[in-house]
């Protein structure tokens, strides 16, 4: 059969934490690394970002607008919209954790929440005495018990009930206003779309297509594509691509892996389309943008 719907687009970048747990196969992340950065650029990953602000203060420029997170602050956003930290009080810390996009949509929250978030929003709760730093230590201290017999789907839950906390008692936007209380929980990702996402996720590093992602999930191709569609706003061929150039991204930064080796590794079916992709994402290639994303310290910027 000729694969005529394979891909090479990008995806959004998923920097790894150098300290840090990951649920194997779901790209979830609690960061046990505290410290906050003033961000060289702007960067972008494909994971919906949570931060609670244990010390400080931090600003962030997300999506060209400014706003400022502070000590006590629950926030929340998508990470595929480019943002970085212009500024940071000496010695804030935060707890940063990366929940993969399709346990978000699947997860039981209001549509005004999911909305905007995708959207571009910087939300944060509308009541912080319900978010305690301790709730979110606890979360860091599961992280450093990785051998406990199923800490990480505990970990998970306990992020999801979190976020739906933040649902039922209210949040706003810090770019965009104030919000009323989430409604109750409503439409839920359809199935067949989360199960089409989660086998992007486990093939992406393969030469897939649109076929692929439709047989799999038993459906016509054509009709898998409005689906798709429908629900996220974006093609299956680039959800494809942006998922390798994300898968690539975090590689990039976090490793000192040869930038051929990252690009075979992740899906790409040439180094020329990974650079191609790269730069049409990112404006520069990928050893640019390793030099520029690394503090002067040598630290990757996180």
């Amino acid at each position: 059969m000729k694969r005529d719907d394979a891909v090479g687009e990008p995806d959004t970048p998923t920097f790894l934490p150098l300290d840090s747990f990951v649920v194997p196969g779901h790209d979830f992340i609690v960061s046990t690394g505290q410290d906050v950065y003033v961000m060289s650029a702007a960067h972008a990953h494909s994971q919906i970002e949570l931060n609670f602000m244990l010390e400080g203060a931090a600003t962030y420029v997300h999506g060209g607008r400014e706003a400022t997170i502070r000590a006590g602050d629950f926030a929340l956003f998508w990470g595929a919209i480019a943002h970085r930290t212009t500024a940071v009080e000496p010695g804030s810390r935060y707890v940063c954790i990366y929940l993969p996009l399709e346990m978000f949509l699947a997860a039981p929250l209001s549509e005004p929440l999911r909305a905007a978030a995708l959207a571009g929003g910087l939300l944060v709760a509308a009541d912080p005495a319900r978010f305690e730093a301790a709730r979110f230590q606890r979360l860091v201290e599961g992280v450093r018990e990785p051998a406990v017999a199923g800490v990480g789907e505990l970990l998970a839950a306990e992020v999801l009930l979190i976020l739906r906390w933040l649902d039922v008692s209210g949040w706003r936007d810090l770019l965009a206003g104030e919000h009323a209380r989430a409604r109750p929980a409503a439409g839920v990702m359809p199935r067949k779309v989360l199960d089409m996402m989660d086998f992007i996720a486990r093939n992406a590093h393969r030469p897939i297509c649109v076929t692929d992602v439709a047989e799999a999930v038993a459906l016509h191709p054509n009709y898998a594509m409005t689906r798709f569609r429908t629900a996220l706003g974006l093609t299956i061929q680039a959800y494809i691509g942006r998922h390798r150039l994300m898968a690539a991204q975090s590689l990039v930064l976090s490793t000192k892996k040869d930038l051929a080796a990252i690009a075979f590794e992740t899906g790409f079916g040439s180094v020329s389309q990974f650079h191609r992709s790269f730069r049409a994402q990112f404006g520069c290639t990928p050893a640019e943008f390793r030099r520029r994303m690394r503090l002067p310290t040598g630290r990757a910027a996180v």
